[in-house]
């Protein structure tokens, strides 16, 4: 639902032209319209990763222990990727290991996924899994 819900809000509101700022307004209006659609009390928007900085995770639903990040536009998802991966991790430091995440589902267009995919090293993800207990999906938009 989390995802379905996103192609539809991202379907409506995506720009195919304008300047920086359109699409920047566009990416807006998508993250926050989507998160109003998909959360409830048990997933949350925003979500602190520590009180020791201001970053947040977009979405985290508690109950399925999943993290869900979005980069609307599909330029240049590894820098986004790994910056939200760190933040995974860097949230689970501080949560009990009943309540850690246990996937990371980075949602980008189709295009980025794909040569997000291409760059992904194998024994990183498997490393993730083993080390971590985090498992990555990447989904297209």
């Amino acid at each position: 639902m989390i995802i379905e819900t996103l192609r539809a809000v991202h379907l409506k509101h995506r720009l195919h032209e304008g300047d920086v700022s359109a699409h920047t307004k566009s990416a807006q209006t998508i993250t926050r319209e989507w998160q109003a659609v998909v959360c409830n009390e048990g997933v949350l928007s925003e979500v602190r990763v520590s009180k020791a900085n201001n970053e947040r995770i977009d979405v985290v639903d508690l109950g399925t222990r999943i993290a869900y990040e979005l980069k609307v536009s599909g330029k240049n998802t590894h820098h986004e990727f790994y910056k939200d991966l760190v933040k995974v991790l860097t949230y689970n430091e501080y949560q009990v290991p009943e309540q850690r995440l246990t996937k990371l589902v980075f949602i980008s267009e189709e295009a980025g996924i794909r040569s997000l995919q291409a760059r992904l090293d194998v024994l990183f993800l498997k490393m993730l899994k083993s080390k971590h207990s985090l498992h990555i999906e990447l989904v297209g938009i």
